[in-house]
């Protein structure tokens, strides 16, 4: 019958939608149970974090920072406490009456409302007054029945020993600007942190930080707060000790500060590890006034407190630069030292001359008593022999135009004159009188005090250079382990012959006992140096001196420069002296007087301008005598 198929066709047409129904809702479930197991287990933690976060506020405690120790264990850099008033959003809701903010303004001196809102509207703890003393302190807290929200904490504030004298090593902390935050992203670093901003506060910032500590604040959803959940207790940076000692790096300040200038600096150096022992720049200012209206005393002062000048500034070498020139001629030229030149007190190239300090001459000389009398006319003569290639070739080799790597931030390399940089900078050629005054530390020669200490210190020890270190080791002081330890580090040696050495030595030591160095001469021990008169075409000459000591067992080595002092041996040559002294705890004699030059300069071309410079070697060159090495040394 037509009615019994009509039912197998409905039943069927039921079974089939049934069926499709049945497929769908599994296809559903089984997608769902796949995004179930993918929130709940594959990316459950990244949830489980996120409700966390959102559940959970935190309070920061800011970390003291680490301590700062000299070689002797004198404390350099402390904290000490800065009491900080901070309104806690989470424990008020609502502005305090009228009442209660006049009476905190009155205690603060200013208008507070203005914090209080913001930290209300953000939720966000905020500072409202730092530098509380202990009176202020407990007025504060004596209305903390009226504003609930406000709270005293102890926030470690740096205190600065013997600051001015180590200024420029220690550095001062500051806080991160949005610049420095940019630039270190992955340091976990906060907007309101305090960072190093210069010397070992700067370079060891990650050591001496420590480790935030603060609360964990159970909050709703609309951010109120519910109890406290968890504290982290901060922990302190890691303890530094220095390799300076601050009982010589005061002798050294104060014996710059009694030159002719008081502007100047002077490094010591160990010459077996390239540890400092001292790095003064003078003047220095007192790193506890920074961020104080004191501060802005140092920023107006002409003789630029701030700036570092023993790693810096870049000055002329002068004749200090002939100990180069003589390991050059030496192992180069194989020179004879007994060879004698006479020194009429100029020196004729080309269309001019080229004077020597002492206007008289020295006569007839050898290498032995050039060196000791810093003879111009003889050294002008090897600088020919060698050539401008050569001489910057020994320049090179003792690391000159080139950062020494110390452990302190804004370290400048100086500059090497070539005559590609001429070409370039000065659209002209190189000549024989760029040689002849590059001979003896002149022209656009630069170096810093540092690189001046560390290349005496590599001829101390025959050609071994150790890169200069001021840090020593970190510890952890929680666990007393060392985190960090110094290694000294020698640079490939300059490879010259013994016999280039021994001459050279035996130079320095006529320098000081019948030279310009005559007032480092001590009855104890012996010392080797070098002096040096460097023409500054913006004012008075520079006065340098060099040395290690003891001579025949070197243990230190020494650069100091007075800015504008006038001649090395009697201006720079004292205040090695004294650090000489008192680094070997010499009883204080009188030393010999030193005669000083006739005129101001080494050289006789301090008045004139580069320009001026340039246009006499033009004239030389139009003489045909513009190839190097054409003149040798006359016998």
């Amino acid at each position: 019958m037509s009615w019994i198929n009509d039912d197998t066709s409905a039943y069927n047409t039921f079974e089939f939608k049934h069926k499709n129904i049945f497929i769908l809702f599994l296809v559903l479930f089984i997608i769902i149970s796949f995004k179930l197991f993918y929130l709940q287990v594959v990316k459950g933690n990244y949830y489980r974090n996120i409700a966390e976060h959102q559940r959970l506020n935190s309070t920061k405690e800011a970390a003291t920072r680490g301590l700062v120790y000299d070689c002797r264990g004198e404390l350099l850099i402390g904290n000490q406490i800065n009491y900080v008033a901070v309104f806690y959003p989470f424990e008020q809701t609502e502005i305090p009456s009228a009442q209660a903010l006049e009476k905190i303004n009155k205690i603060l001196g200013k208008d507070i409302t203005p914090l209080i809102e913001q930290s209300l509207k953000t939720k966000r703890i905020v500072k409202i007054a730092e530098g509380l003393d202990i009176n202020r302190v407990f007025e504060i807290k004596e209305q903390k029945l009226f504003v609930p929200g406000i709270n005293v904490i102890k926030a470690p504030k740096r205190k600065y020993f013997y600051s001015v004298e180590n200024c420029h090593i220690l550095g001062y902390v500051g806080e991160i600007t949005s610049e420095e935050l940019d630039d270190m992203k992955d340091s976990g670093l906060r907007r309101g942190d305090y960072i190093g901003k210069t010397g070992i506060e700067q370079f060891y910032d990650k050591y001496l930080r420590g480790t935030d500590g603060g609360l964990q604040l159970e909050v709703n959803a609309r951010g109120q707060y519910n109890k406290t959940f968890k504290y982290y207790a901060p922990e302190i940076g890691d303890t530094v000790y220095l390799t300076i000692d601050t009982a010589l790096q005061k002798v050294a300040y104060e014996a710059l500060q009694n030159t002719p200038t008081s502007r100047g600096a002077a490094v010591v150096i160990d010459v077996k590890t390239g540890a400092v022992r001292a790095l003064v720049s003078c003047p220095g200012y007192d790193l506890n006034d920074v961020f104080t209206k004191k501060y802005i005393k140092y920023l107006k002062n002409k003789n630029l407190p701030l700036f570092n000048r023993a790693i810096q500034a870049q000055y002329p070498p002068g004749s200090i630069f002939k100990i180069i020139t003589a390991v050059a001629a030496l192992d180069y030229l194989k020179f004879d030292p007994s060879t004698v030149e006479f020194c009429s007190g100029s020196f004729e190239l080309g269309n001019r001359f080229y004077s020597c300090w002492l206007k008289s001459g020295h006569y007839k000389v050898n290498f032995f008593s050039a060196m000791a009398n810093s003879c111009n006319i003889y050294f002008y003569k090897l600088g020919l022999a060698l050539g401008v290639t050569v001489l910057e070739k020994y320049a090179r080799m003792f690391y000159l135009g080139e950062k020494t790597n110390i452990d302190l931030p804004s370290e400048k390399k100086g500059f090497i004159p070539t005559p590609e940089w001429k070409k370039l900078k000065m659209k002209m050629s190189w000549l024989k009188g760029d040689t002849t005054i590059l001979a003896i530390g002149q022209g656009a020669l630069g170096v810093t005090p540092l690189q001046m200490a560390t290349m005496m210190s590599a001829v101390a020890n025959k050609g071994v250079f150790y890169e200069p270190y001021i840090v020593e080791n970190i510890i952890n002081p929680n666990t007393n382990e060392i985190v960090y330890e110094h290694v000294p580090n020698a640079r490939e040696k300059i490879s010259v012959s013994t016999d280039t050495w021994n001459i050279l030595h035996k130079s320095l030591v006529s320098v000081v006992n019948n030279g310009t160095g005559k007032k480092m001469k001590f009855k104890q021990i012996q010392v080797a140096a070098k002096t040096g008169t460097a023409e500054n075409h913006q004012g008075k000459d520079h006065a340098w001196t060099v040395a290690y000591a003891p001579a025949d067992n070197p243990e230190v080595a020494i650069a100091v420069i007075v800015e504008n002092g006038g001649f090395g041996g009697s201006v720079s040559g004292p205040v090695a002296r004294e650090i000489l002294r008192k680094y070997f705890n010499l009883e204080p004699d009188e030393p010999e007087p030193v005669k000083e030059p006739e005129a101001e300069t080494e050289t006789e071309h301090k008045h004139e301008t580069e320009n001026e410079i340039e246009k006499e070697n033009e004239v030389e060159n139009e003489n045909g005598q513009t190839e190097e090495n054409t003149i040798g040394i006359e016998q």
